[in-house]
């Protein structure tokens, strides 16, 4: 038989026991992966705004594409003849003036000019002749890509 023991059952009541787990690796990587899942969701739901930009321009179709260079200028014309660029709205004299600074940094870049296909062709000449007196040689014409259809063997 053992020994009866008058302290057996204070030390049992005595012994502490935390009520909460310490926060352990798991708990803290579930944390950043919320995190991280609600700055994915935010840059989701901003990036069309980012994407499309202020400018609506319908762009001709073409079954021919050009690539063009990283770096390219781009001058938009909506089809009310305005010209947009570097998210400025230009009139033909602004139009050099711009042009001519953006050929004085980037010497060799390459300007496409992104035309509704409702524009008159004469404003997109206009654009094109302000781009070569500004010193532009390199211009080229944006186009959306026309789906080509396949030959059935």
């Amino acid at each position: 038989m053992k020994p009866f023991d008058p302290h057996a059952k204070s030390q049992a009541l005595r012994h502490f026991k935390p009520s909460r787990k310490p926060a352990g690796v798991f708990t803290i990587a579930i944390s950043f992966c919320d995190s991280a899942l609600i700055v994915l969701a935010f840059f989701l739901a901003v990036s069309p705004f980012v994407l499309q930009p202020g400018i609506n321009v319908s762009l001709p179709e073409s079954p021919f594409a050009g690539g063009a260079r990283f770096g390219s200028m781009v001058l938009s014309i909506t089809r009310g003849g305005w010209f947009y660029f570097n998210n400025e709205r230009l009139d033909e004299a602004g139009l050099l003036e711009a042009l001519e600074t953006a050929a004085l940094i980037h010497p060799d870049a390459v300007l496409i000019i992104e035309a509704d296909e409702r524009v008159a062709h004469g404003t997109v000449i206009k654009a094109w002749n302000v781009a070569m007196a500004a010193g532009i040689s390199d211009v080229s014409m944006a186009t959306k890509i026309s789906a080509v259809e396949e030959p059935v063997l």
